[in-house]
Order: C-alpha cells, then structure tokens, then sequence
C-alpha cells in the first residue's frame, strides 16, 4: 500500500514528456506568431459523469477530444504537482476539450486563466458517487487503493471506506489515504458558485436514458452552448444530443463503476450507510439540494 519507487520514478519521467510538448508547442506558436490557445475544461468531481459530459461536449462542432485527462492525483496516489498539471493542460491541442479531476483552487484557477479554458464542472449525489466510487476501485487494478479493498469480503465494507474514506496508516505502516466523501468534495465545491463556470448536476443532464428528464437534458445543452458561445438550432439540439443518441459505454470508467443513473444508492447503502454518511455529508446532501432534511 506504500507509494513505490517505481511510481515515483515513472510519473517523473511522465512529467518530462508533458514538460518537453508544453515548451515545443509554447516555441512553435511564438516563432509562427499563432494566436493563444482557447480550450474547455471539462471538469468534474471524480465519479460524477465525466464523460456523459465529454461526450456531449465532443458532439459540439469545433471542438475536438483529447485523449489525456488532468488530475489532482494520480491512479498509484501519488498527489500530482502544479507544473504537471500546467504542462499537461498546455500540452493540449487548440480547441481541445480537456477532461479533469481539479480542485477549486488558486494555483488551479490561475492555470486555466492562462490557458484561456472555459470551464465547465458536473457533480452528482455523493450517495451515487460512493457506490460508483468502490465498483471502481474495486475492479480498477491500477488505483492505489485497489487491493485494500478488494481484501474486504463485502461490497458493504468497500462503500463504507467510500464515504467513510481511509486513514492514513491503515493498514499499518501505509501512506495512502482517502478523506471522507464530505471533506474530499468540499475542496471541489468552490467551481459550483464560480461565476466564470458552468456548473452542472449529472442528473440534469442524464436524460430519460438514466432515469431523468429529456426536457431538462436539452436545456442544460444549450445552456451549455451558451456558455461556450456557440449557436446550434433548437431543432438539431434535439436530433444530435438526446440521451438515446449518445452511447454511454464509449466510458472504461462507466464500465467499472457501475452504469451511471439517478438514485443506484438506495440499493445498496444500509442504515450503517446512511448513519456514517450523514455524520460526513448530510449537511451538505441538503445544501447541494439533493435532500430537504436528514429524513431519508
């Protein structure tokens, strides 16, 4: 469970080829005098809908995908730095859609002014975000806390330590940790009232597909248009971004943790569930709106 040599020794050597295509692209735009890049950020607290978000997103004419994702973190635990992530976000193409795991933060907010980025940022009921959260530490071999959990006999037990998150020290002796689903969201919490971004729940984006509204689905689109200041037809919103067009299992992440729909927690979290996250989240479950009172 230790952070390894190895992984520090690779995600170095990660950073020197993100480091030597940031300062290439940087030189080749001042020799040739082009423009400064224009990028969209699409953000996301982690296991919230990412790429239901990227995959409208690369639907929009003019913007293009970008296979690379910028995180905070990386899969071994490792806490990533600010220069990777300012050579990675730098490193994309013009026009590229980024996808993101970013805190809220000075440093992060700076990166992103620099490298002009409308930023868009999708959240999700934390109750859907834990369960999805242990499927995919569960049955992603990479993440650091992969074998912690997979040692639990339950899926009981591996949402707990998703809401309840993982001390440092535990198991003895370990250096990786995980916050409680409360405290961890809450350093992302800041781009929900960023006036420069839009700010979106997955569950008014899902559509009928995952058991929302299609109404709401497509005003959130063309809010989403808006944002970006680009000009689509009502009538095309409609044929080109319904939730039945789009094919959510393009996602490896949808795929690991658990197929992405409004309310899954209800069958998984027990009362224990709901006790330990209330003591970590309640307040906040009811101050994002998806709950009036601790009476769930």
């Amino acid at each position: 469970m230790s952070y390894q040599l190895k992984d520090v020794v690779r995600l170095h050597g990660r950073d020197l080829i993100f480091a030597t295509r940031y300062w290439q692209d940087k030189l080749v735009n001042q020799l040739q005098g082009n423009p400064d890049k224009s990028l969209v950020l699409c953000n996301s607290y982690p296991k919230s809908g990412t790429h239901l978000l990227y995959q409208i997103l690369y639907s929009i004419p003019g913007l293009h995908k970008w296979d690379d994702i910028v995180s905070v973190q990386a899969l071994c635990g490792v806490m990533n730095t600010v220069d990777h992530i300012r050579w990675k976000v730098g490193s994309a193409p013009n026009h590229a859609i980024v996808r993101s795991h970013l805190m809220y933060c000075d440093e992060i907010f700076k990166i992103l002014k620099d490298f002009n980025c409308k930023t868009l940022f999708i959240y999700r009921d934390l109750r859907d975000v834990a369960v999805s959260h242990a499927r995919w530490v569960t049955n992603e071999e990479r993440i650091f806390l992969h074998n912690f959990y997979i040692a639990e006999d339950t899926f009981d037990q591996q949402l707990m330590y998703s809401i309840k998150g993982v001390p440092i020290g535990s198991p003895f002796s370990s250096n990786a940790s995980q916050p409680d689903i409360g405290s961890d969201f809450r350093r992302w919490s800041g781009w929900i009232t960023d006036p420069g971004t839009l700010s979106i729940k997955f569950e008014d984006l899902v559509g009928e597909r995952g058991g929302g509204s299609e109404d709401k689905r497509l005003l959130r689109i063309e809010q989403i248009l808006d944002h970006l200041s680009i000009s689509i037809p009502t009538r095309k919103v409609k044929d080109q971004f319904a939730s039945y067009v789009l094919n959510p299992n393009d996602s490896h992440t949808f795929q690991k943790g658990g197929k992405g729909s409004i309310g899954g927690w209800k069958t998984y979290f027990t009362e224990n569930h709901k006790t330990e996250f209330k003591k970590v989240a309640g307040e906040l479950l009811i101050h994002l709106g998806y709950e009036q009172d601790h009476n769930w």
